[in-house]
């Protein structure tokens, strides 16, 4: 403990000489060097050429000395289950090492860190490090100390200060600008401690416009989150097009047990969703996870591995060396959203109706809505349209709001919009996780594929006026 104490002491010292941000003027680009992955507005870039990261995520955690693999995971070697990952087709890992303990040694901490990602190198991969978010002076100390400690090492290749914040943020209602100054904050701090790496976030669905919006946080790229059938394009999509960085998808995947959902649907999810992504300009693609975790807390958390819980390899494996690897990123499509984007679930009751404007009237494409239930059990989003009209629909009556867009405040509101008395509301409790994870796409697709299905032209409306969102600097 005593050589713990002494280098954390050690550690503040060197932040307060090199990783504070009001005595070191900001940095707000990686430096390239040679063999570290750089990035371009055309995507990452290794040596010059394009570089497409194929990810698995994997989970560690630190236990007497060294960096082991989670406990659901068959195994205790993490250098065979990189050979694994590699084999199978995957070049970069992410490792989520978020969860730490500030009574550990943390000079044997860096020390398994370092010897982690050197044997991920030896396998070819890259290294993605979800570490602890340095929100308090210890963990931001660590941090620093940790990125000085590996900043000599090219194969890794960028760090994740925090891992999806909408769900995440120990801050309840976070305030927007509070976020996008704790990301530069953030930026600076690997800038100074990391000069060669990249800097992420990982968020999740396009609500985080709310909080932490990915349009403002000072990060090189954004690592985007999304799963189920019914979420998966149309979150890609509005990524794509008004988070104005590049972005890649850090986390997505099907369950299967080959019970309840076929190996071979989480195989076609993997193709399809990998050929989404490319078609809407990701610059990546990462699933989760590399094995089954059997007490996960629901299914989705149990079955998503590419193993199954006794370590056999699942079909979808066998499918990511056939995956197309782009030379750079692919044009943006413009054309029509996806089937289900204003109505993810295919509601038919009701509907709210309004439009998002800017203080001279002009209309905000893009802007999230989203409306909950009187009690808010349940949840729903859409989205403003060229015009800046959006049509939100439900199967149970709205009566609290919240919108707002990229680069834009955040306006809330309650109100109970006019319907006529002993409105019918079949099925009013339908949410997402209640549907099935198969079905909606045609015979050949898992994902969502009949523009009619989701349309609900005939609903009732009642009209929340204009929302009038102002920019933020």
């Amino acid at each position: 403990m005593k050589s713990r104490h002494l280098l954390l002491i050690l550690l503040v010292l060197t932040a307060c000489c090199c990783g504070r941000r009001d005595t070191l003027p900001p940095l707000t680009r990686p430096i390239p060097a040679p063999d570290y992955v750089g990035i371009d507005s055309n995507g990452f870039t290794l040596n010059g050429t394009p570089w497409f990261p194929v990810m698995l995520n994997y989970k560690a955690f630190y236990a007497e000395g060294e960096v082991v693999p989670a406990p659901w995971y068959t195994g205790s070697d993490v250098g065979s289950h990189f050979d694994t990952i590699a084999a199978w087709g995957f070049n970069a890992v992410r490792v989520c090492l978020d969860v730490l303990d500030e009574q550990e040694d943390t000079s044997a901490m860096f020390a398994a860190t370092r010897r982690l990602v050197q044997r991920a190198d030896s396998a070819g991969l890259r290294v993605m490090l979800l570490v602890k978010p340095p929100f308090d002076d210890y963990w931001r100390t660590y941090a620093a100390g940790l990125m000085q400690h590996l900043s000599d090492l090219p194969a890794l290749w960028a760090y994740d200060l925090m891992n999806e914040p909408l769900y995440f943020d120990p801050v309840d209602k976070r305030d927007k600008q509070e976020a996008i100054a704790l990301s530069r904050s953030w930026q600076q701090l690997v800038r100074h401690n990391a000069p060669h790496q990249l800097f992420t976030i990982a968020t999740a669905e396009p609500i985080e416009v709310f909080e932490w919006d990915p349009s403002m946080l000072a990060v090189d790229f954004i690592e985007m989150h999304t799963y189920h059938p019914l979420r998966v394009q149309s979150e890609m999509w509005w990524y794509a097009h008004y988070c104005r960085k590049p972005w890649m998808v850090g986390e997505t995947g099907l369950p299967a047990d080959d019970d309840r959902v076929p190996y071979a649907a989480q195989a076609a999810f993997m193709a399809e969703t990998y050929g989404y992504a490319l078609q809407q300009g990701a610059i990546g693609y990462g699933w989760w996870e590399f094995q089954d975790c059997p007490t996960g807390v629901n299914f989705e958390a149990q079955y998503t591995g590419l193993r199954d819980a006794q370590g056999n390899r699942k079909p979808a494996a066998s499918i990511v060396q056939k995956l197309h690897r782009p030379s750079s990123a692919q044009a943006e499509h413009r054309s029509a959203p996806p089937a289900n984007y204003y109505n993810m679930l295919a509601y038919q009751n009701v509907a709210v109706v309004g439009r998002v404007v800017d203080s001279r009237g002009e209309p905000i494409e893009g802007a999230v809505v989203r409306g909950w239930n009187a009690d808010w059990s349940i949840g729903m989003n859409t989205y403003s349209d060229s015009t800046g009209r959006f049509r939100l629909v439900s199967n149970d009556i709205c009566t609290h709001y919240e919108i707002s867009a990229a680069g834009r405040t955040k306006v809330k509101m309650d109100k109970s919009p006019s319907f006529p008395p002993h409105t019918a509301l079949p099925d009013r409790s339908r949410e997402y996780q209640q549907l099935p994870l198969l079905g909606w796409g045609d015979s050949s697709h898992i994902l969502p594929t009949d523009v009619h299905r989701f349309a609900a032209q005939a609903v009732l409306k009642a009209s929340l006026g204009n929302i009038v969102l102002k920019p933020l600097k």
